[in-house]
């Protein structure tokens, strides 16, 4: 999915013409909604969070994960960093901690 993101710019989905994934414009927050907390994970923030505290009940939330194998993310639209382990985790294993985070806080099962 991502090579056919990169060369088509979009990924639509198998049965229907719905877009799953598109390539957006710079300023990434002109996409985001209003008042939308935003949020950038790194290894290099001293103090791990509980995942967990950081799942809103209400207002939306943006969390940055930077999808490369070394080197932190550099963008100055994020409110705040965290660190959501000890140890560098990859991006996919990032992703499924936030993820399951959401569903433990939001109750989905």
């Amino acid at each position: 999915l991502s090579v056919q993101l990169l060369h088509k710019l979009s990924v639509r989905a198998a049965d229907g013409p719905q877009k799953l994934l598109k390539v957006i414009k710079n300023p990434v927050s002109n996409h985001l909604p209003v008042g939308c907390m935003k949020i950038g994970t790194s290894f290099a923030v001293p103090k791990v969070s509980d995942l967990r505290e950081l799942v809103p009940t209400e207002e939306s939330v943006a969390i940055v994960v930077g999808a490369f194998a070394h080197g932190s993310v550099n963008v100055d639209y994020t409110e705040k960093m965290v660190s959501i382990s000890n140890y560098p985790l990859s991006a996919a294993l990032t992703c499924a901690k936030i993820t399951t985070a959401f569903e433990e806080v939001w109750g989905v099962v």
